[in-house]
Parts: structure tokens; sequence; C-alpha cells
């Protein structure tokens, strides 16, 4: 063939801008793969791929070769003789074997790959070779050419590539073999440090803080945006600092857009460019149905050829997932492109295009994204109706959270007008465990249903209110009003229509608790076993709820090993019972709750850590009621500060996300592990500013958090404080008593007891006592006493053996014991004791009588005495052999 005639500034490295700023990682990473065949930079245009290649050769030794391809280079001789023409910059006599070889006529890819090869080996100096645009390369042969040199690396030829999309060459096998350093988009984007530097370098001056964080939002980091916006600044002063200039309407970014991306595509691409701006992100079936109109008469490209423009890298566009399936616009790109469209199309044809990007994501079940799409064509009336037809999968999937976002994307002059969306939110409440609140909401709604039952169908009237029925059921058992709570609970569920599942296991949950409210608690298991019988539907939405209602019955009723039974039954830990995942951790927070009460320490924590691992999401409503148990089993455990970090990163988590009525437990749960560790200020900060407000509670979890406040109130232990401690503790009593609730009553006469002991009643404080013991020893409980602190330790000696208790105490003070002796050991106990006192304590462990340590002090017996009783006092011990076992224990005997 004759010789290709080689235009020489291609050959030529680009010059750098004088703003450009260094990134040291970068460039440390460039000369890092220098020993690797291969450095790829993939990213779409305007990132700084070849400033940053060329300023990399700028500031290194050694050889190197720039060739900036055209599509014209395609041809595989035609290519390969550029790529000779830019070796012999860096070596003028390399090559030339296959220079013969192209001179000599056609020569076949074999040939031409065989001769570079051996030419490349023979080079007389290692060399780099920078290959620019080589997206605009479009041959098959010319790639596989490329694809053979790299799978036998010449020694000593550096390869750097710079494309706005990956090359088709086997870059999975040069992965495997370590043979290619990458560097994409994100290494690319500049931080806001390198923001901050380019745009005090190209316009002059520093921008506040806060415009710099606005800018950084708006260019992503994308290079190319920077440097416009720093010119925009430049150019138009202190107007430029009202934000437009970080916009894509901007002059400088439009005339960009326009000449660096529009002009190079076809007229059917630009539209189909501004038609899809006004999607978030984009599939191809989402562009079909989009583009649609215009395909089917033969006016526009289908969405399959413009995502494959989409993921060439002509277009600043990046993939949102994994699999490259999705695609969004950059933010900037995405103004423009909106720009244009208004102004090329008109506000019907828009709304037009935003109805059929509705239609297809509500089909999808997309509905966070359909709904801001209907109301920019619609208005907020036909976006509450979109929302509206999903109330029932949205409620009986328990997607509150999707719920909660889509309720916010609406105007809330909407959702206040509108009876299905008012509900809607009732609910959303309901499970966020704002219960105070609901009422209110129930008001209005009532008050909705009287004004519209006219233009509402029989049907719609009826489900709307037996949801509002089975909320109101759950208002008045809230309240301990059972007989409200019943009447509300069965009207409710002659009101809904089967396939209002989630209200009507509320309202039949609700009918079983009332009935253990009221006393009758076989009457209250016999309805929600009947109720699983009758139960048909999704597992997760209809059988459930009604298991998490029985066990949570059992709790209440203080029968764990009823609780156990039922756990094991439908919360078998090896199976997947209920495929929602909130039950799964469900299953295991009450499995790990009977275990910790049963002081079966080690398996408690073997069950409940598997609740917090990443699978399980942190929106699972139980995570943060198994994270306060395990943070129990880990104080038990000995590890204070696992313990502390378990719940301050939940009340972290809560307060981030607003979820005010768990924050208020879980605050509360800080207070009680800071009383459980000696932290009584940040316990007393707590109870200060905590409102117990109307005793309205159903405490059914592992902790109530007016107890938490009584147990800091008889920690100040003031007469104040003992006085309101005795005020609450009455009231609980009673409330408690009412509703049956056996598990916190025990609580609440422990409490008591400990008050009446502090007060010096011992007779009350016995009394309450043994009925505490009383009600708790059928189900074994044992943590619920340890946890009330040594407090309890000599109320509970003092205690006249009762026929058939003895025991019992005994296992409680044998915990309590262990449980200081836990506590003992992480303060250092036994630190306070004197040398002679350790002297005495190592020869009553090997036995000596007081006057054979007299004898071997040359001390008085009377001394040996005092030092005993003393070594009894700091080891908390009634007598020697008892004193050198904790000494043991809490290996103060060791030989220093």
């Amino acid at each position: 063939m004759s010789t290709v005639q080689i235009i020489r500034s291609k050959l030529q490295r680009p010059r750098v801008a004088g703003d450009f700023v260094n990134s040291s990682d970068l460039l440390a990473l460039l000369e890092g793969g220098r020993s690797l065949p291969l450095t790829l930079l993939s990213a779409p245009a305007g990132y700084g791929k070849t400033s940053l290649v060329a300023r990399w050769l700028d500031g290194r030794d050694g050889l190197s070769a720039w060739l900036s391809l055209d599509r014209d280079d395609s041809d595989p001789a035609v290519f390969v003789s550029y790529f000779v023409a830019a070796v012999r910059t860096a070596i003028a006599d390399a090559c030339a074997d296959t220079l013969a070889c192209l001179n000599a006529g056609t020569p076949s890819s074999a040939a031409l790959l065989a001769s570079l090869s051996n030419d490349l080996d023979a080079l007389s100096a290692p060399l780099v070779v920078v290959l620019d645009d080589y997206h605009r390369i479009d041959s098959p042969q010319t790639h596989a050419l490329l694809d053979r040199l790299l799978a036998h690396p010449v020694k000593g030829l550096h390869l750097v590539v710079c494309a706005r999309q990956d090359p088709p060459l086997s870059l999975g096998v040069l992965r495997v073999r370590e043979a290619m350093l990458e560097i994409r988009m994100r290494e690319l984007q500049f931080s806001e440090r390198v923001t901050a530097i380019l745009i005090e370098r190209c316009s002059g001056r520093a921008i506040p803080e806060m415009m710099l964080a606005t800018l950084q939002h708006c260019t992503e980091g994308w290079p190319v945006g920077v440097r416009l916006a720093a010119l925009a600044l430049r150019n138009n002063g202190a107007a430029g600092e009202s934000g437009s200039a970080f916009s894509g309407r901007a002059l400088q970014m439009q005339q960009y857009f326009v000449e660096e991306v529009l002009a190079r595509q076809s007229d059917r691409m630009r539209d189909c460019l501004l038609r899809t701006s006004i999607l978030g992100r984009f599939c191809v079936a989402l562009c079909d149905a989009v583009l649609g109109e215009c395909v089917s008469v033969g006016e526009g490209t289908d969405g399959r050829e413009f995502m494959r423009l989409v993921s060439s890298g002509e277009l600043l566009c990046s993939p949102v997932d994994d699999s490259c399936e999705w695609y969004r616009y950059h933010r900037l790109f995405q103004e423009f492109l909106q720009r244009q469209l208004g102004l090329q199309h008109a506000a019907g044809e828009i709304a037009g295009l935003h109805r059929r990007a509705a239609a297809w994501l509500e089909a999808q079940g997309l509905l966070e994204e359909a709904i801001p799409h209907i109301l920019a064509a619609d208005g907020a009336i036909a976006a509450g109706e979109l929302l509206a037809r999903h109330r029932n999968p949205l409620l009986n999937r328990e997607q509150r959270h999707r719920l909660g976002r889509c309720l916010q994307l609406l105007p809330p002059d909407t959702v206040e007008d509108a009876v299905e969306l008012l509900l809607m939110k009732a609910w959303l409440m309901y499970h966020q465990g704002r219960h105070l609140e609901t009422p209110l909401v129930l008001d209005r709604i009532e008050a909705l249903l009287e004004r519209d039952h006219e233009i509402l169908d029989v049907q719609s009237v009826a489900s709307l209110r037996g949801s509002v029925l089975a909320l109101r059921s759950l208002q008045r058992y809230q309240q301990g009003l059972a007989d409200l709570a019943v009447a509300c609970a069965e009207d409710a569920l002659r009101h809904l229509p089967t396939d209002c599942s989630h209200a009507r296991v509320i309202a039949q949950a609700v009918l079983a608790g009332t009935r253990q409210m009221n006393g009758d608690l076989g009457g209250a298991r016999q309805w929600i076993h009947e109720a699983l019988t009758r139960a048909s539907g999704p597992i997760d939405i209809c059988q459930a709820p009604l298991v998490a209602a029985l066990c949570f019955i059992n709790w209440m009723a203080a029968d764990l090993s009823a609780l156990q039974r039922t756990a094991n039954q439908h919360y078998k830990l090896s199976e997947e019972r209920f495929p929602n995942e909130g039950s799964q951790a469900l299953g295991r927070y009450f499995h790990g709750l009977v275990q910790y009460q049963r002081n079966d320490l080690a398996q408690a924590e073997a069950t409940l850590a598997p609740a917090l691992a990443p699978q399980y999401a942190p929106r699972i409503g139980y995570r943060t009621e198994v994270s306060f148990v395990l943070a129990a089993v880990y104080q038990a455990l000995g590890q204070a500060d696992r313990a502390r970090e378990i719940v301050d990163t939940v009340c972290g988590h809560l307060l981030r996300s607003g979820d005010t009525p768990a924050l208020f437990r879980a605050q509360a749960w800080q207070a009680d592990l800071a009383l459980r560790q000696g932290r009584i200020d940040e316990a007393q900060a707590w109870a200060r500013n905590f409102d117990p407000g109307p005793l309205q509670f159903v405490y059914r979890f592992s902790s109530a958090p007016h107890l938490t406040l009584v147990r800091v109130w008889l920690a100040e232990g003031s007469a104040e404080s003992r006085e309101q401690a005795g005020r609450l503790l009455n009231l609980l009593e009673a409330e408690l008593t009412s509703r049956h609730n056996v598990r916190f009553l025990i609580e609440v006469f422990a409490l008591q007891a400990l008050l009446q002991h502090a007060l010096g009643d011992e007779v009350a404080a016995d009394d309450l006592l043994g009925r505490a013991l009383a009600l708790a020893q059928p189900a074994g409980f044992i943590r619920l006493f340890v946890d009330l602190g040594q407090e309890l330790v000599r109320p509970l000696k003092r205690l006249d053996p009762v026929k058939g208790n003895a025991r019992y105490v005994a296992q409680i003070l044998s915990a309590l014991n262990d449980d200081w002796l836990v506590s003992a050991g992480r303060q250092q106990v036994g630190a306070d004791l004197t040398r002679r006192e350790l002297k005495i304590l190592k020869l009553l462990a090997v036995r000596l009588s007081n006057i054979e340590i007299s004898e071997e002090l040359c001390i008085s017996r009377a001394t040996v005495k005092r030092h005993t009783q003393n070594i009894y006092r700091k080891l908390r011990a009634s007598s020697r052999r008892e004193a050198v076992v904790r000494a043991r224990t809490l290996n103060i005997l060791a030989d220093g």
C-alpha cells in the first residue's frame, strides 16, 4: 500500500493549562502503573484524562510518545502507521521492519502484529505510548491487533489508553493477570479542595465555603464544569455569585454542551436527548415508553439505539447500577437539556412526556419516581390519586418507609384534604410509633368522610371507615379502655373487606390484647390461635403480625415458657418461617429475650448478634429493640464499652432520621445503661429532661422508660427524689394492675421494695419483694432482678425462707454475685487493699488461722481480726472462704 500521510500535529503532546491543579495521588498512581503493560483512563468528556496524562509525562524522566486518534485512523494499517510514527518521535530509528512491511503492500493483520511486536521488543529504551481518544477507533481488526499485542506484552513498553468508554479489549483477562491499571470517573472527579484551588487560580479570588459546597454539588466534581463555573465567576464578577454560574443554563455551559455534545449528534439523537431529560434515571424500556410516540411514526430513535449512545461515553452520563442497565445525566447537562426542551417543545407536549414516564414507572411499582412526573403533568390531585391506587400494597407489604417518601413528595395541603391520603398518613404514624399524634389525624379523616360520603362509592366508604376503626381500636387499647377498644375492633372487622389484610390483622390483634388486658389470658391466646387458623394470604402480612401479638401477650403476662414455646414454634432460627426480614429479626428478639432473662448470656449473644448483620437493613423497626437487649447482654458479660457503643449508635441513627418516638425509648435506654455503668450524672441529665406524660403506654418491649426514671430518682437518694419515685410507682402499679401487665408489675414491686428498704421500712420491703418473687418465679426471671443492681442483695438476703422460693432466691443472689464480680473486675476492685491486708489475704488463702497469722506477721490477734474484717468489707464477703474465692476470681492473689 502507499505510505500513509502522517499529520504531525497528532503526534504532539497537548499543552497543559497554566492553572492545572496537580493531583499528586493520581500522578503517583500513573507512575506506579508504569511497570504494567496497560493503563486505562475511561471517563466521559471533560474529566481531564488528556491533561492528567500530559502533566504526568511533563513531570517525569524517560521516553514517551503521543498519538491523538481520529475515526479515520481505524483501519489497522493506518493505525499502525500512526503508532509507528509516534514511537519514532521518541526513538528515531525504531520499527524499521514494520515500516517496510507497511510499504511493501497490503500486509495481513497477523503479519503487522508480528512485525510490530518484534520491533517494539527491540526498542533501545523503555517507552510510554499514549493513545488518546481511543474511543474513536471503530475497527474490530484494530481492536484485535491491540488486544493480541497486550496478550503477549513487550518488555519496556507501557501503553496508556484514554477513552470515553471501555474499549473492546480483553479487560477482564488483564484484570485477572494484574496487567492493567484503571483510572475512572470517580478517581478523576475533583474533590472540594481541588475545586477551591482551581476556582481561585482561574477567577483570581476565593469563594465562600457555602458557595464552594454549592458548586461542588452542582458540578459533581466534573473538571470542565468547575472550569466553566470559574470562568463565569471571573467574567461576571460579583453577579456570578448569585449561583447562576453553577447552572446548566449558564451561557458558558450552554456553549460547551452545544459545541461539544449536541453538534456531534444527529437530529433524531438530539431530540431523544431533550425528551429524556425529564427523567431522573433511565433504561431501555423507560426510554421506549417516553420516546414511543415518535418511534411509532418513524421520526425517532428507539430506546435500545439511544442507550447505545448513552453508554458510549459520548454523553455526560453515568450508570447508577452495577449492571449498567440504568443511567442518569450529569446534573449540569440535564439542566441544559431541560432548558432546550422548554425552548423547542410546547408545554402540552412536555406534559405528555411526563405522563408516559409516570405510567411506565407506576406499572413497575416505582412510585417515588412516578409521582414527580404526574405532578409535573397533571398536578397534585392526580398525583394523590396515583398514590391512593397503591394504598393496600404499600400497607400490606409494610413498605412504610416508601410510603413516607411518597407522601413527602405531595404538597401538604393535598394530603390534608384527601381522605385516602390522610388515612395513609395515619397508618404511617402508627408504624412510626407516633400514637399520641394519631387521634387528631383520625378526627380529621372522620370529618372528611362526613363531607365526602356522597361522592365516594359505598365500598370505599366501608373500607375507609374500617381502617379508621382499626386505628381507633388501637388508640383505645393504648388508653386502657378495653370495652371501647373491643367495640371499635369488632366494628372494624365488619366494615373491612378481605383485601384490607393489614387493617384486619390490627383489629384482630387488638381483640386478643384486650382479652389479656381484662385478665383473660387463655381467651387471648385462643383468639390468636383461631385467627391464625382463619388467616389467608401472604404469611408475612396475615400470620406474622398475629404471631408477634401472641409473643407480646405472653411477655406482658410474664410467661417466659409460653413465649419460648411460641418462638420455637413460629420463629425457628434455622428456617425462614416468615419471608419478611423484620419478622426474622423479631424472632431473634423473642428468643434472645427469653435467654437473657434466664441469664443464659452466651446463648442470648449468639441469638441476637446475627439480627444486626448487614442483611437486616437499618430500617427494620425491631432492630433497635434487638440492639437494646444485646447491649444488656454485653453489659452483663463485662463488655461495657461495647454495650455503650451499640446504644449510642442506635441513638445517633434515630436522631439523624428524625424518628422521635423511637428516640424517646432509645434515650431512656441510654440513661438506663449509664446508670448500670455508674455514670449517674448522665442518667440524671436525661431524667431532668424526661417528660413522664400521661400513663397511656402499653409496655411490651424489654424495658420501660418510666421505670428507668424511677431508678434514677432512687439512685439520687434525696428525700424529694424518693417521694417522686414513690408517687410514680404507685401510679404505675395501678395502671399495670388494671392492664394485667405482670412483667412490668413485677419490676414495680421490686422497685417499691428497694424504696421501702431505703426508707427503713423493712417489713413493707419484705412484703413487696415477696410479691415480686411470687409473680416472677413460675417463669424463672433472673435478669429482671439482677439489672436493678446490688442494692437488691440485702433485701433478698434478709427475706425469710418461704417454702418453695429459697432455691429461686439463691439463683438470683448467685447471678447478682456474678454480676458484681464482673463489675468488680472491670473497676479493679481490690486495688484499695493495703499491703498488710494483701499479705493477710494470701495467708488466709493457705488456710492459716488468726493465731498463726499474728505469729507470722508479728502483730496482735486483734490487729489480724481488724484487717480481716476490712478485707471482708472491701471484697463484700461474709467469710474467709468467700473472701479467698472472690480474690482468686478477681486475680488479686496473683504474684506481681
